[in-house]
């Protein structure tokens, strides 16, 4: 059912912009790339903080300083637990992606933009040998784009993604910090 609504959101938004928004809209599609800070947290286990390279990409529609955009991301961490006794959860492997929408509102200011930034979407998180399972959460952050020119632009972000997930029976929270970079090319 949660799938299903998060569609029927994402439809929604996409026949709204092409409905509605006049011709002054900016669509855009981008690559981004950067850092995924993750802090796993389970029941009476601790884990180390994990940095990890991600990857994703990202499209959106955006109109008199306000944007929404679809987002992807991967990310692989490991997860170490500080409690050497947790064999179980040690060296494994966790391979975590997010598909969502964001809203962005733009601050008026030339040539770079700062914006602020908060979304929902779907965490799918597998860890190897063990379990698997995906849930909605929210994220919010800010970032800034640097226009260079009408077709081409770059982006910096930092987000914080919260989302709770049932994995071996057990409840797991991923609070993750991102921090990313990238480009987008503007119609």
């Amino acid at each position: 059912m949660k799938k299903r609504s998060f569609t029927a959101m994402v439809i929604f938004l996409v026949l709204f912009g092409a409905l509605v928004v006049p011709g002054r809209a900016l669509i855009y599609i981008g690559a981004q790339a950067g850092w995924s800070a993750q802090k796993p947290s389970l029941s009476n286990i601790e884990f180390s903080t994990n940095t990890s390279f991600l990857y994703g990409l990202r499209a959106g529609l955006r109109f008199m300083g306000m944007a929404v955009e679809l987002n992807y991301f991967q990310a692989a961490h490991n997860m170490e637990p500080k409690d050497f006794l947790q064999l179980r959860w040690k060296d494994r492997e966790v391979d975590y992606n997010y598909i969502g929408v964001s809203g962005k509102i733009y601050f008026p200011i030339p040539v770079v933009q700062p914006y602020l930034t908060a979304g929902y979407g779907y965490y799918t998180a597998d860890i190897h040998d063990i379990d698997k399972d995906k849930n909605g959460g929210f994220n919010f952050g800010l970032g800034a784009e640097l226009m260079l020119g009408k077709r081409f632009s770059l982006t910096a972000e930092g987000k914080y993604h919260h989302v709770k997930l049932v994995i071996d029976n057990l409840d797991l929270t991923l609070g993750d910090f991102t921090l990313t970079g990238g480009f987008n090319i503007n119609f």
